[in-house]
C-alpha cells in the first residue's frame, strides 16, 4: 500500500525567476527577524558572573524601550464561547510582556504590515507566507 506520493516539479524560467525571487524575500525576512531577537538579546543580557541574583543590572526602562507594550485587537476574535459571542472582541487591549517574557511572535505579526510598507517588494508575497516565515523565526 501506497501511502506517500513524490511529486517532481518541473517549473518554466518565468516561474523558477519567481520561486528564486520569494524564496530570497523569505530568507531576507527570516533572518530579520531572527536579528531582531538577537539585538534585543545582545543589548539586554549580563555576564553571569556580574549579574546579582535579586534584580537585573540593566533597568526594566531601557530592556523594554523600542517594544511596544500593548497591542490593540483589530477585529473579533474567531474562537467563540457558548453563546456563539467572541472570546476576544475588537478593541480590547492585551500585553506584549507576559510574565517578563517578550512575546516576540505577536510583536513580529503586527510588524508585518509596516514591512511591505516600507519594502515595496515585499507585496508580491501572499501574507500568510510572511506569517508563517515570523512564526519559523
Amino acid at each position: 500500500m501506497q501511502l506517500t506520493y513524490k511529486y517532481r516539479l518541473k517549473p518554466t524560467k518565468a516561474q523558477l525567476t519567481t520561486i528564486v525571487a520569494h524564496l530570497e524575500l523569505c530568507r531576507r525576512q527570516y533572518n530579520y527577524r531572527l536579528g531582531e531577537r538577537f539585538r534585543w538579546w545582545e543589548a539586554t543580557r549580563t555576564p553571569i558572573n556580574a549579574c546579582p541574583l535579586i534584580v537585573s543590572i540593566v533597568p526594566v526602562e531601557e530592556i523594554y524601550q523600542n517594544i511596544p507594550l500593548t497591542r490593540v485587537q483589530t477585529r473579533d476574535g474567531r474562537k467563540k464561547d457558548e453563546s456563539g459571542n467572541p472570546l476576544t472582541k475588537k478593541g480590547d487591549i492585551f500585553s506584549n510582556i507576559e510574565g517578563g517574557y517578550v512575546q516576540w511572535q505577536t510583536i513580529q505579526l503586527a510588524d508585518l504590515k509596516n514591512t511591505k510598507k516600507l519594502f515595496p517588494d515585499y507585496k508580491v508575497l501572499d501574507s500568510q507566507v510572511l506569517q508563517d516565515v515570523a512564526r519559523q523565526s
